[in-house]
């Protein structure tokens, strides 16, 4: 147990440059009374002499004194670096946020908003994972992710506060040079003979393929990646169409093939993109204000 305080060693430290109390005592604002106590309390505390005390020639610290002395100045340069610290963290200008997405909500939403961010907090480190739905619900529940900016495939509402922040439909992806490519919106009928790409299930709520397959359509599905990335690119070298939430940046694929989206003419559901928060955990400031970012750049 810590038996001296760093108010007594700020004490010691000053008496020890100004050599003597007297000194100390204006230059800290405080009665001679409370300096020479401090000193006394450390001493007994210590068991060692700290100065040797000369009348009318102040005061000089002893050799163990200078060692404590030593000690103390290093203890009192972390206390004033961490109370900084605490008070940088209090003002929201540092600290850590980690926000778990998917990768079509990253590019959209997430990496616009935290350059936004950077630009206001520029000492605050944001980490940003990117994984399927089931694997970001179960870094929120461990407090791995501070908050998540996913597409919702569904949350149980006694645990998560869930915000929805915009309802989208799905678009059809196809190669540039695909004949339904020039009309302004495709028709499901149309699409009846066309392979479907898919992305690997992700999470509990409905996939692509299941809406398709609910609006009285289902594909043949001859090829399926884990990878969106992939399946764009199977798109673009003309081996099917697929359906997608955002086009490619630049509507090119990873294999730089061009690529084009075009919306259904028939309404077969949306898909939401939400925040979601733990309920039992008390949002810090600092992301509530990236949230509010996000919020933005919808």
């Amino acid at each position: 147990m810590v038996r001296f305080s760093l108010r007594q060693l700020a004490f010691l430290a000053e008496t020890a440059d100004c050599g003597g109390i007297a000194p100390a005592a204006r230059n800290l604002n405080v009665s001679p009374a409370a300096i020479s106590s401090a000193i006394d309390k450390l001493e007994a505390v210590t068991g060692v002499t700290l100065f040797d005390r000369f009348p009318a020639r102040g005061m000089r610290l002893t050799r163990a004194g200078a060692a404590i002395l030593h000690d103390a100045e290093i203890l009192l340069m972390h206390a004033e670096a961490l109370e900084k610290r605490t008070v940088e963290m209090a003002k929201g200008e540092i600290g850590t946020i980690r926000i778990g997405t998917h990768y079509a909500i990253a590019q959209r939403i997430v990496l616009p908003a935290v350059l936004s961010f950077r630009e206001r907090y520029p000492n605050v480190r944001i980490e940003v994972v990117e994984e399927d739905f089931p694997s970001l619900v179960a870094s929120l529940e461990a407090s791995d992710v501070d908050a998540l900016v996913v597409f919702n495939q569904g949350f149980d509402a006694a645990r998560y506060d869930v915000e929805v922040l915009k309802e989208i439909a799905p678009l059809v992806l196809l190669p540039e040079a695909h004949p339904l490519a020039k009309s302004a919106s495709v028709q499901l009928e149309d699409l009846a003979n066309i392979p479907y790409i898919a992305v690997s299930r992700a999470g509990p709520g409905p996939s692509y393929l299941d809406l398709l397959r609910n609006a009285g359509l289902d594909p043949e599905v001859p090829l399926t990646s884990q990878s969106r990335e992939m399946v764009q690119a199977y798109v673009g070298k003309g081996l099917g169409f697929t359906l997608v939430g955002f086009p490619p940046g630049q509507n090119v694929t990873i294999e730089g093939d061009a690529v084009i989206t075009r919306p259904l003419a028939q309404d077969i559901g949306q898909f939401e993109i939400a925040i979601a928060v733990t309920r039992a955990v008390r949002q810090a400031d600092l992301v509530a204000t990236f949230l509010d970012t996000c919020r933005a750049q919808v």
